[in-house]
């Protein structure tokens, strides 16, 4: 397939709609307000924070190597995995208050780890594993920064 536009490939589009998505994530973070009071003291919205300023180093990595060196689009199929991870990610977000944390994140989880054929062939480890990344975020979010997260029956009260 011959080589589109420099802004128009597939290496590029994807990346700069990771940028957008990042840039509103990062405004979201300002918006978390924290019970903490202090100086250097970490908050709720640190982590969220730090995550968007990481992406957005690796996104300029991302595109100065893409600039520097053209390669031809390969095929919109390619595309497949990064759509179905903003589906995804669009439904963790849209579930997330009516189910609760424990419900989003596992089914999110679960979600992610199919798209990228994660242990699909263990369910076991599927479920465990799934299950792990679950709590373990719970415990940094609820244990460590104090946030308070929805549960299944606010969704609903």
């Amino acid at each position: 397939m011959a080589d589109r536009g420099p802004l128009v490939r597939t290496g590029v589009l994807l990346p700069l709609f990771l940028l957008i998505v990042t840039t509103v994530y990062l405004a979201a973070a300002f918006d978390i307000r924290t019970q903490f009071s202090g100086d250097g003291e970490m908050s709720p919205r640190s982590m969220p924070i730090l995550i968007a300023m990481l992406m957005y180093v690796a996104l300029a990595i991302v595109f100065v190597g893409e600039f520097r060196k053209p390669t031809p689009d390969g095929p919109l199929r390619n595309l497949l995995r990064p759509l179905l991870v903003i589906v995804a990610t669009g439904g963790y977000i849209f579930l997330f208050r009516p189910i609760g944390y424990s419900l989003a994140t596992l089914a999110f989880t679960s979600a992610l780890f199919l798209i990228f054929r994660f242990q699909t062939s263990k369910p076991h480890l599927f479920a465990l594993y799934a299950l792990g990344v679950t709590a373990v975020f719970y415990g940094l979010f609820a244990g460590i920064f104090g946030v308070r997260l929805p549960t299944l029956t606010q969704g609903f009260f």
